[in-house]
């Protein structure tokens, strides 16, 4: 007999995302600028296994910033990696920008806010729920 564990996690979260043709690196900058934030890079990355056979994994970077005290972290994730995007269905996309707990910055500001920087071509709130591939923003 097969047993299969199904674990439904709660997507608590907001989700945006981005496309930009700079570094990541950059539109951090920008980011930290507009929304007066802190976003920083971690050691940490995204692995997404591509290929069993190949052992092909994609290594996403992350950048964080976090609200200890309000219990808010926001996240800048790149969403393309040299084997395939983090993401798929949403291929077009080159970063998202992940809120958890935002009491502050509301989505609308977000999003006037990151389409105002001048190297964004654009940036939408994307409906989590509806990614296919939602469990590979989980980490």
């Amino acid at each position: 007999m097969k047993y299969i564990l199904e674990n439904d996690y709660e997507y608590d979260f907001s989700l945006f995302g981005i496309s930009c043709h700079e570094k990541d690196y950059r539109l951090c900058w920008a980011i930290n600028s507009s929304l007066n934030l802190s976003l920083y890079k971690t050691r940490d990355t995204i692995d997404v296994n591509f290929s069993k056979k190949e052992k092909l994994i994609g290594a996403f970077t992350v950048f964080k910033h976090e609200e200890i005290e309000e219990d808010e972290s926001l996240f800048l994730i790149a969403n393309k990696s040299i084997y395939g995007a983090l993401i798929p269905e949403k291929n077009h996309v080159d970063y998202f920008l992940l809120v958890k707990n935002s009491r502050h910055i509301e989505s609308n500001e977000i999003m006037e806010k990151v389409n105002a920087i001048p190297f964004v071509l654009t940036a939408q709130e994307i409906d989590v729920n509806m990614l296919k591939s939602k469990e590979n923003l989980i980490f």
